[in-house]
């Protein structure tokens, strides 16, 4: 078996992704769908309505009104999800319930004036509001950073967090693409993998398992030396994965190299905290203390060239099966 035939057992739920009274301008949109990707999330616009339906709240593409058939009521969040397309025919615009966003502590929505909602990112999974990010968060995440700030180390390693909306794809499979395909795809998986390292930097102890395909990425990239040093001088148990094209030098870490798929085609970082992967509580604005405490992962394969395929993980048995299989087959 490989990691990529390991991966084809796990499956994840559908998801979708809302933008809510959008005012940022069309680039901006255009840089979220190239971000997530359409094989792992669809993005539309969308607006808020306020329960009664006497409030008609535009998208930011345009007023709703008599060319839409002038809808008296808006859609709740399960005919949203079920929805989910903006139809340029008859004009129909995706709408929601603004009494959906007020019963969610994970969405930055206090339950104010509708018309104060603008640039809020929903994402929507089985006819529910799962988690919600505002634009200018995502911005700061992934929208408007590019990996040098990585590569390089100009992110240092307690700045990298992750939005809500980013937390709750977690389990769900994508299909992401590297450059030339995508300018901005991989840099999902990047902030990911930056997270993990934080979780077990953070926790100072238990076990961290990360790919690198070329272990000479190691020392050539500033900024993931600069990750491993910090990480190695904790008492976290550090192991390294790749091609032995050159090791990296003078690093407290178990290097285990090799050329077959496991170690050409994979990116994994997992962190194992000590006592094992358990579940641990979610509080949208710690999922790095769920991470330290419970453990959290990501698996990727290369499936074909600068296409990724697979998913990130906060859940205990998947966690501990990707390690299992690791620290067995490699």
């Amino acid at each position: 078996m490989t990691l990529e035939q390991f991966l084809d057992r796990f499956d994840g739920p559908e998801r979708s992704v809302v933008i809510v009274n959008r005012t940022d301008p069309d680039p901006v949109l255009n840089m979220l769908v190239d971000t997530f990707g359409d094989d792992a999330v669809g993005v539309v616009d969308g607006r808020v309505i306020t329960g009664s339906g006497d409030r008609r709240v535009t998208d930011g593409a345009g007023p709703a009104g008599a060319a839409s058939g002038e809808r008296t009521h808006g859609l709740t969040a399960r005919e949203l999800a079920t929805t989910g397309v903006l139809d340029d025919d008859t004009g129909t615009v995706p709408s929601l319930d603004v009494e959906v966003l007020r019963r969610h502590d994970d969405v930055p929505f206090d339950g104010g004036d509708p018309d104060e909602i603008e640039n809020l990112v929903l994402l929507m999974e089985g006819g529910e509001v799962v988690a919600g990010s505002t634009l200018a968060e995502l911005g700061d995440a992934v929208l408007f950073v590019n990996s040098d700030l990585y590569v390089t180390g100009s992110r240092s390693l307690g700045d990298v967090d992750l939005p809500s909306v980013i937390s709750g794809l977690g389990d769900a499979t994508f299909t992401l693409r590297g450059y030339p395909e995508s300018n901005r795809q991989k840099l999902l998986l990047i902030t990911i993998s930056r997270f993990i390292e934080r979780a077990a930097w953070a926790a100072g102890d238990g076990i961290l398992r990360s790919s690198f395909q070329r272990l000479s990425r190691i020392d050539d990239e500033v900024g993931t030396r600069n990750v491993y040093e910090r990480v190695t001088e904790t008492a976290v148990d550090t192991h390294l994965y790749g091609v032995p094209d050159r090791l990296p030098a003078d690093l407290d870490a178990v290097i285990h190299a090799g050329n077959d798929p496991d170690f050409t085609d994979s990116w994994f970082v997992v962190y194992r905290p000590p006592e094992g992967p358990h579940s641990a509580a979610s509080d949208p604005s710690s999922d790095l203390k769920r991470g330290v405490e419970g453990g959290v992962g990501l698996l990727a394969v290369e499936t074909e060239p600068r296409v990724w395929r697979g998913l990130w993980t906060f859940d205990a048995d998947r966690i501990s099966r990707v390690n299992r299989y690791i620290e067995r087959n490699l």
